[in-house]
């Protein structure tokens, strides 16, 4: 990969050598970020939802994941194509650890107590790339509409 390239790419890409565990926190983050911008207004629930998933989530600290947040709508700013991010993640990811982004991106999309179309949609498309099925998809949104 020459300079050009390595300067353009993705931050999810320029970890992949050296923490690849970071580059899928990175790409999560990026998908929950989308999740909470897809109805075009961003709710204060939605973020202090996001940061309390990351926490629990990841074994980071609250500098670390306020770090992470902050890059992640970096990345979302200049995302062209869910395809780069979802395609890490299948390479690093097991199945269940995939549905639980799935189950996470919900969460967010209730965080506001309203779900936008917009929303689902991305969800669906998420779910599609990482080979979630249909039935998990529903089911990952079922339990965040009650929870």
């Amino acid at each position: 990969m020459g300079w050009i390239e390595r300067f353009f790419a993705p931050a999810f890409d320029r970890f992949r050598e050296q923490a690849p565990e970071m580059a899928t926190e990175l790409a999560t983050a990026v998908l929950l970020v989308e999740v909470a911008r897809a109805d075009h207004k961003v709710e204060e629930q939605e973020l202090a939802t996001i940061r309390r998933l990351l926490l629990e989530r990841l074994s980071l600290c609250e500098e670390e994941v306020d770090s992470l947040l902050q890059q992640a709508g970096e990345e979302a700013d200049h995302l062209v194509s869910l395809q780069h991010i979802t395609r890490r993640m299948n390479e690093q990811l097991s199945q269940q650890e995939k549905l639980r982004v799935v189950e996470m991106m919900w969460q967010v999309v209730y965080a506001d107590g309203e779900k936008h179309h917009y929303e689902e949609h991305l969800i669906r498309q998420v779910a599609d790339l990482l080979y979630i099925p249909h039935v998990d998809f529903i089911r990952a949104r079922h339990l965040a509409e009650q929870g």
